[in-house]
């Protein structure tokens, strides 16, 4: 552990090239002035900068945003772009900041962790009795995780048992929309302390940044008007339970899927992946898949990055409650580490249920759990992500757990669906050639078996 807090840097947003007072505000009022009148929103942006005052010249731009996004209409908070690096983020922030399908992110590598990157705790559990026990165990996880790699086991399972509380850093860009409906998410009353915190933080930078577009209005914070996000900080999630209840009996479910109205051709579908024919892979969109599927935290921090998949997600807090965690085949196969793994899953686990026993919020005695637990994921996959991000996950390339998940769906798919499954294959295939630097040549195979 060390104590430096996480550090939230607005680094850039979006601004004129050549008019160097055209920020994100004016870029969106006048884009969205252009809609109502017969000149460029360039040409009136410069009128006004010449003929108003500068009082005048916001009182305009307040007026057009009340009138435009302060009614609703989302494309005109669309027209803009902000852009953060966070330092010393705990993972556990990193999971809520990335639900919203429309905000971008790079982030540090967890598959490359060191344990000397150290980890997190609030103030809750610095200040209860329970502080040096937390320390002492999270730090033990660090062992475990070091000594795991030290004997072969790969980075990207060892992680597995770090805690949620693990420091990373992150690269997030987005729209005045989808941050806006970010900063609603993270309000929730269930919500970690630390994502409140940055969410905040964010929020406090982009209205010192730009105040009138960030400015909470009559209709601009309505629930119903973003796309929704899965919730995993959610306090109940009934339709999730239910589902789990009627349909997970494996680690991979596939659920009923409604007719979509139209039957593949071979020679559509050939036309859309060789010719890379766009009207053809639109098509695709309107075929439809949707798995429940069990899945550690680790492999859903990269699935919920996958933005063209949607996903609702098991409630955390539900998860808990079954308390069941995913042990990487390299682990559960290691005579030596299995065991002691299984037991840190379990002791991090009871270090849990004794914080919340002891008063700690259960959102704030979360990160002190591991990686490795077990939730529901419900996803839906098009025609289109069974070619493409399938394509992706099942190279040999991509993380264990979820390159096993994704050759299941391929399984599936190229059962129900074999003209959609014969392209439901590894990258390398559907492309025609393999991207990575260094190519296993298993795709090779596949290409040179079919032309014969």
């Amino acid at each position: 552990m060390h104590s430096e807090k996480p550090k939230t840097d607005l680094v850039a947003m979006l601004k004129g090239h050549k008019l160097k007072n055209l920020g994100p505000e004016e870029i969106a009022i006048y884009g969205a002035l252009g809609c109502f009148e017969e000149k460029s929103p360039l040409q009136l942006y410069q009128e006004d900068k010449k003929k108003l005052s500068k009082k005048k010249f916001e009182k305009k731009k307040e007026k057009i945003l009340q009138e435009t996004s302060g009614r609703g209409h989302g494309s005109v908070l669309d027209q803009n772009r902000f852009t953060f690096v966070i330092e010393n983020i705990p993972r556990l922030a990193t999971l809520q900041l990335c639900l919203p399908q429309y905000l971008e992110h790079l982030q540090q590598s967890l598959r490359r962790a060191k344990a000397d990157r150290g980890f997190y705790l609030p103030k809750a559990i610095e200040n209860s009795k329970h502080f040096e026990e937390t320390v002492r165990l999270l730090n033990k996880s660090f062992s475990l995780y070091e000594d795991m790699n030290k004997e072969g086991i790969p980075g990207e399972d060892a992680r597995y048992i770090l805690p949620l509380y693990t420091r990373t850093n992150i690269q997030t860009t987005g729209n005045a929309r989808e941050l806006m409906h970010l900063h609603y998410m993270s309000r929730k009353d269930n919500m970690p302390t630390i994502v409140k915190e940055t969410v905040e933080e964010m929020i406090e930078k982009l209205t010192k940044a730009a105040p009138k577009l960030f400015k909470e209005r009559e209709t601009n914070y309505e629930l119903l008007a973003w796309y929704p996000s899965s919730q995993l900080f959610a306090l109940k999630n009934k339709t999730m339970e239910r589902i789990i209840k009627e349909y997970g009996t494996k680690d991979i479910n596939v659920l009923p899927r409604a007719n979509y109205g139209f039957y593949l051709h071979k020679e559509e579908l050939e036309k859309a992946v060789k010719e890379r024919d766009e009207a053809e892979l639109a098509n695709l969109k309107h075929i439809h898949y949707t798995f429940l599927v069990k899945m550690s935290l680790a492999c859903f921090h990269q699935a919920t990055r996958q933005r063209t998949w949607d996903q609702s997600v098991e409630s955390i807090y539900h998860a808990i409650e079954k308390g069941e965690f995913i042990t990487p085949k390299s682990i559960g196969k290691h005579e030596k580490y299995s065991k002691e793994y299984e037991n840190m899953n379990q002791k991090m686990l009871k270090l849990y249920s004794n914080l919340v026993d002891d008063k700690i919020l259960p959102q704030d005695a979360i990160g002190i759990l591991p990686h490795s637990l077990a939730v529901y994921d419900l996803i839906h996959i098009n025609g289109w992500n069974a070619i493409h991000s399938i394509g992706k996950r099942t190279c040999i390339e991509a993380q264990g757990e979820i390159r096993n998940i994704a050759k299941k769906m391929a399984e599936i798919i190229q059962a129900s669906d074999p003209v959609l499954g014969k392209y439901t294959q590894p990258q390398g295939v559907v492309y025609g050639r393999c991207p990575e630097k260094n190519p296993c040549g298993y795709c090779d195979k596949i290409l040179k078996k079919s032309e014969t």
